[in-house]
């Protein structure tokens, strides 16, 4: 048995305004993330050009960690 509130125009207009709501702040935390991602990224970036020796040494050594870890039965 269905209810008539459900059916009726206000209850599409609750329903639509809260989707709104709900994809606008998804919305606003992808943005953020994108963000944060960007900034992240730059911090990487001037710590490899920074530190470009020890860079290669932490790549290298985790290369061979996983490399080791892989292969490892």
């Amino acid at each position: 048995m269905e209810s008539r509130i459900a059916n009726s125009p206000v209850a599409d207009e609750v329903q639509e305004k809260t989707t709104e709501k709900v994809v606008n702040e998804l919305k606003a935390m992808i943005q953020r993330a994108e963000e944060k991602a960007v900034e992240s990224a730059k911090a990487a970036d001037r710590v490899v050009r920074d530190y470009p020796y020890q860079s290669l040494g932490v790549a290298f050594g985790l290369g061979v960690l996983v490399g080791f870890l892989v292969r490892r039965k």
